[in-house]
């Protein structure tokens, strides 16, 4: 027997499941509001970090466009300002070269640094720059030299030489760690050469040699004997020559006073354990245990004696 089902229970039932899709929605409308909106939300601003860079105090100052040989008088050089750190700038920078136009280059001066007082000259060393290389109590002299003489012209400004007296059978050692302060009236140590050559130096034909007064007596009494070379050294060597002169004679492996001696004769006298042997050498005579080689024993008639010859 079907059931009847009053109309009051079924518009019950159909309101209570509308009110429970309305709050499922709503939950779920809710639910995707909140994670959009917390997605979307503005962030804090992050803290930005800052390099530190500390400000220095920069000044322009006057540097050479190129390399500067020494000897070059400032009015040559081209310049230009470059901008350094104050604090960098060593002792002595040139900040304005107008004072020091009537100056010369002492030393070579690299390009695109800063020029220090120090390596230019007077106005006194204008007209002579190699007067201001010579310290007080040196001197400066001047030699000729040649292609061996002179190393092949590696001798040159700047080089540290040794100065022989070669002689016809001696050659001697007449100074010791001399520097060389020109090289051809240049007080560069530039090298010479065209194109594949820029390694060969210029062989010059005299040099100027700074050496100390007894030095200077020695390299010029030593000209008139015979001919000077010089033998290159290191900068860093100091060490002085085991001997300093050598002969023909030291060439030839006989030591000096050592001649080669003269035997002119030999005698003996007695027999036995008693015989004794006497060598002439040199016009002396000496007792000798054998007998030099060129001579023999000849028995005289009649004597206990033996005569060599």
């Amino acid at each position: 027997m079907a059931t009847r089902v009053r109309a009051s229970h079924l518009r019950r039932y159909s309101a209570g499941g509308s009110l429970l899709g309305i709050l499922a929605i709503s939950l779920g409308v809710g639910s995707a509001a909140y994670v959009l909106g917390k997605g979307f939300a503005p962030q804090p601003p992050r803290e930005q970090y800052k390099a530190y860079v500390p400000e220095y105090n920069v000044v322009e100052v006057p540097v050479p466009e190129r390399p500067v040989p020494a000897g070059t008088s400032m009015r040559e050089v081209k310049v230009r300002l470059e901008k350094f750190p104050s604090h960098q700038l060593p002792k002595g920078v040139v900040r304005d070269l107008a004072p020091f136009i009537s100056r010369v280059a002492i030393v070579p001066l690299p390009g695109g640094l800063p020029i220090i007082e120090s390596n230019i000259g007077d106005s006194e060393e204008a007209s002579n720059p190699i007067i201001g290389k010579i310290p007080p109590g040196m001197r400066a002299m001047t030699v000729k030299v040649d292609a061996t003489s002179a190393v092949e012209g590696w001798a040159r400004s700047g080089s540290i030489v040794d100065v022989l007296l070669v002689e016809k059978s001696r050659t001697t050692v007449v100074a010791e760690a001399v520097r060389v302060i020109s090289a051809e009236r240049s007080l560069s140590p530039g090298l010479g050469g065209g194109i594949g050559q820029a390694e060969a130096p210029v062989v010059p034909s005299t040099v100027t040699l700074l050496v100390t007064q007894e030095q200077c007596l020695a390299i010029n009494t030593a000209v008139p004997l015979g001919r000077i070379a010089f033998a290159l050294r290191s900068a860093k060597d100091d060490e002085g020559w085991r001997a300093t002169h050598f002969s023909s004679e030291e060439l030839a492996g006989v030591k000096k006073g050592q001649a080669k001696s003269r035997v002119g004769g030999v005698v003996a006298f007695g027999t036995g354990s008693e015989r004794k042997q006497y060598a002439l050498v040199d016009g002396n005579w000496i007792p000798a245990d054998s007998l030099p080689p060129g001579f023999f024993v000849q028995q005289q008639p009649g004597s206990q004696g033996e005569r060599q010859e």
